[in-house]
């Protein structure tokens, strides 16, 4: 087989033309199968499609070059180039050019096809593999390619190319926080009236677990945050009453810290919502502390809601097998009489005498107690119906999280499992194809809110901070301390300071 390329005008309305010749192959019929003659296409069309490709490549260099400003670039040489695409491994030669003026080489091929310097594999071969990987192990993955491409690629590689593409979408992610903290992005056109943001976290192994002590040693913290505007029905038709959440976002992050995260999922629900502007907000959580206090810090116009799921899942674990104690205490959290649920737990803790059930108790006691407002709230959402009661974080864990990082004895390296957890987050906010083609290579500028930095001799330079105490804004303690806006004051006033 070979192809041609016959090129027109040497303007940018150049076309280019592939004409395959007739292609004769014979197939011995004895002893042929379905399964036999279905591999023998499959692999003819690979053959084809490499062979077709590399012609292409070498026929629009020549294109290049023959169409190139005459006196500006000097002929160099041939320079092998190894990529791998949907069509399989190709490896094909292209011009290297030298400016005269600057000296500067140049390969006009991988310019106008918008290669970029080092790539071996095309996007559509990356964005497939990132795909992939997202949904199996690394290992499935690689059955997979090699039975719809036919490709050959082992595991780890696989892996490395998850972490090579997972990276810039961390550091995009980084920026965007920037810029909205510079308050340069852009509201919604539509703000909702209500909105729900989740956060939970969960543990998933860590390599080299067993060298190191504690649990926070041998495992990685992975927080996951979601944020929605309510639930609407999942079918449009049929009698099925299941529901789906309405404008879904999802963010999840292993390198961050506590606050830094709730910072983060913070901005984004403010530049996806409008979260300062609208009339009400939920922040709902475990009733673990990081996310209790963080609300006051990153959602303090919020409400805060103990998930209900939470609640009575550490109530039957409290009292396992005592489902009549189980009941009443449920009862009780339904019917928002949290005093009536302590007074129980109280009694239930000096009538045990079993001192495993009288620790759990008593660790019962304090969760309810630090997680009231919060149990209140839910319940109170709850009788309304007005609004949907928190609890969507959980089985949005199991989707981010626990279908592809947990069980099978799989652990876990930082870099491997936040470049896999930022894919994830890309597919499931159904921007995985944005990402590719518009967002990945596009640059960024972040507005500096400071002119010029502020130097090591400004910062140790004595200064007089009483007029700045006496005259605190309001804004810093009022309602609307958390919005992006007061924290931009924030800065400017210790700009003053070091000034």
């Amino acid at each position: 087989m070979q192809s041609t390329l016959t090129k027109g005008s040497a303007t940018p309305e150049t076309t280019i033309t592939i004409e395959f010749k007739p292609v004769k192959i014979k197939i011995p019929a004895e002893g042929l199968t379905l399964e036999a003659l279905e591999g023998m296409v499959f692999d003819i069309r690979q053959e084809i499609g490499k062979t077709a490709f590399v012609n292409a490549l070498r026929e629009y260099d020549e294109v290049l070059a023959r169409s190139r400003p005459r006196g500006r670039f000097r002929n160099i040489c041939k320079k092998t180039k190894y990529l791998q695409t949907r069509a399989g491994d190709i490896q094909y030669k292209r011009t290297l050019y030298r400016e005269r003026i600057t000296g500067k080489p140049r390969y006009l091929l991988d310019e106008a096809l918008k290669i970029e310097k080092n790539q071996r594999m095309s996007l559509k071969m990356a964005q497939l593999m990132g795909a992939l990987s997202s949904a199996s192990p690394y290992r499935a993955a690689q059955e997979q390619l090699s039975k719809l491409l036919g490709l050959s690629w082992s595991h780890e590689a696989i892996r490395q190319n998850v972490i090579r593409e997972g990276k810039p979408i961390e550091e995009r992610e980084k920026k965007e926080h920037q810029k909205i903290k510079a308050l340069d992005y852009k509201m919604p056109e539509e703000v909702p009236e209500v909105v729900y943001n989740e956060a939970d976290a969960a543990y998933i192994r860590k390599q080299n677990k067993n060298k190191k002590r504690g649990r926070k040693k041998r495992h990685l913290e992975v927080k996951a945050g979601i944020g929605y505007t309510g639930k609407e029905p999942r079918y449009d038709k049929g009698k099925r009453k299941a529901k789906k959440l309405s404008q879904k976002i999802v963010y999840a992050d292993i390198r961050a810290k506590r606050d830094e995260f709730l910072d983060r999922f913070s901005c984004i629900s403010e530049r996806e919502f409008g979260l300062s502007a609208v009339k009400e907000s939920y922040l709902g959580g475990d009733g673990d502390s990081w996310i209790r206090e963080g609300k006051k810090e990153y959602f303090h116009r919020s409400k805060y809601l103990l998930c209900p799921f939470h609640l009575f899942r550490n109530l039957r674990k409290t009292l396992p097998g005592k489902k009549q104690s189980q009941k009443k205490l449920k009862e009780l959290f339904e019917k928002n009489k949290i005093d009536k649920a302590l007074s129980r737990i109280k009694r239930l803790t000096k009538g045990i005498r079993n001192r495993k059930l009288k620790s759990k108790l008593i660790e019962f006691y304090g969760y309810i107690s630090n997680n009231r407002q919060g149990i209140e709230a839910s319940m109170q959402v709850r009788m309304d119906k007005k609004v949907e009661s928190a609890g969507a974080v959980e089985p949005n864990i199991d989707k981010v999280i626990a279908h592809r990082f947990k069980g099978r004895g799989m652990s876990w390296s930082e870099d491997g499992a936040q470049a896999l957890l930022k894919i994830r987050q890309t597919i499931i906010n159904g921007q995985w194809d944005n990402w590719w083609y518009k967002e990945r290579n596009k640059k960024i500028e972040i507005k500096a809110i400071f002119k010029e930095p502020i130097t090591a001799t400004q910062m140790c330079k004595k200064r007089n901070i009483t007029p700045y105490i006496e005259a605190e804004l309001p804004c810093y303690e009022g309602p609307d301390q958390s919005k992006p806006w007061v924290g931009v004051l924030h800065e400017l006033t210790r700009a003053r300071q070091l000034s």
